[in-house]
């Protein structure tokens, strides 16, 4: 569902989508009406202007969600000429995903929706196999494992379905999650948490998308723009354990153990383990793919200063122990 008080702004969006193949795209102008519409249409994604008459972006928000009920992951994509970080913030609290800066380009108006919608049909299907699970009559023990595999599986999809999309990056999430795993098992973690690990660790790349070439010829030249802040907000609202590890792991990957890191500068133990872990075999396996055969050296020099040095000892000690 497009809401905008623009027209023109309505048709751009919806011929963008609609050329890029989605069937089902309903665009409108007033923002009472959408809200009106908003149970019967049932929409996986609304991008939603802001600054509207009558009815102002927040407000469409706090009413649809009214409407459809807490328990209903429904992401919000906001347009905007300009925002303030005021507004941002009040954005982002109501239930806004990401944000689509005006004039839009029809491949990152692609981009974003694509990513939106990836996660809301994982959070769809997650939740799926967790109310089968549960209504199966399996004992707790088999119904718990089921669900792992389950979700594992669908994660590990995801995640090609990321790596695809970057040169390069082939098999990267599955090689990335598995480490991670083995570090996490290294580290003694519980079982709970290595496998929450190595679920997040297949998201790692989320938010992540080529850059086009200088050359003009849109293959990237190898070059990726990465914002994990953004792979963060996708998961945001999700009740479901391994997406909000996920979530933990993207919000904090790129913080350093010493606090010289990003976003929030934090240091230490303040990075949530998922975050540390990944961000260590996150590095490995980049180095790896350039063909670093003194990765172990290389990584060993951020100990203590980029990483956590106990994630680079269980790191080693994978490796030594087969990994």
């Amino acid at each position: 569902m497009v809401v905008d008080d623009e027209p023109q702004n309505v048709r751009y969006v919806t011929d963008v989508l609609e050329w890029a193949g989605y069937e089902t795209v309903e665009g409108l102008t007033d923002p009472l009406e959408a809200v009106s519409r908003v149970e019967g249409f049932k929409p996986d994604l609304v991008i939603l202007d802001l600054l509207m008459p009558g009815m102002n972006g927040f407000d469409v928000m706090e009413a649809m969600q009214a409407k459809t009920g807490d328990d209903v992951y429904l992401p919000f994509l906001i347009l905007t000429s300009d925002i303030s970080s005021e507004s941002r913030r009040r954005a982002l609290s109501s239930g806004a995903r990401d944000f689509l800066t005006k004039p839009m380009s029809p491949t990152e108006v692609r981009l974003r929706v694509d990513n939106l919608l990836e996660t809301r049909f994982l959070y769809l299907e997650c939740a799926r196999q967790a109310n089968l699970l549960e209504s199966d009559g399996e004992p707790p023990a088999e119904r718990e494992a089921g669900e792992t595999d389950s979700t594992l599986e669908l994660l590990e999809r995801w995640g090609a379905s990321l790596d695809a999309v970057i040169p390069g990056w082939e098999g990267r999430s599955k090689r990335v999650s598995w480490l991670a795993g083995r570090i996490a098992e290294a580290l003694d973690q519980p079982a709970e948490k290595v496998e929450a690990v190595r679920g997040a660790a297949f998201l790692h790349g989320l938010g992540s998308r080529p850059l086009p070439s200088s050359s003009g010829d849109g293959g990237g030249g190898g070059r990726v723009h990465s914002d994990s802040r953004t792979g963060a907000r996708l998961l945001e609202g999700s009740g479901l354990p391994v997406l909000t590890a996920a979530r933990r792991m993207l919000a904090s990957i790129d913080e350093h153990w010493d606090g010289s890191g990003h976003p929030s500068g934090l240091r230490g133990e303040a990075i949530p383990i998922e975050a540390r872990i990944v961000a260590v075999a996150r590095a490995f396996d980049d180095l790896e793919r350039a063909g670093a055969r003194t990765s172990n050296p290389s990584i060993e020099a951020s100990s203590g200063s980029r990483f956590d040095p106990r994630v680079v000892e269980a790191l080693l000690y994978a490796q030594a122990v087969g990994a």
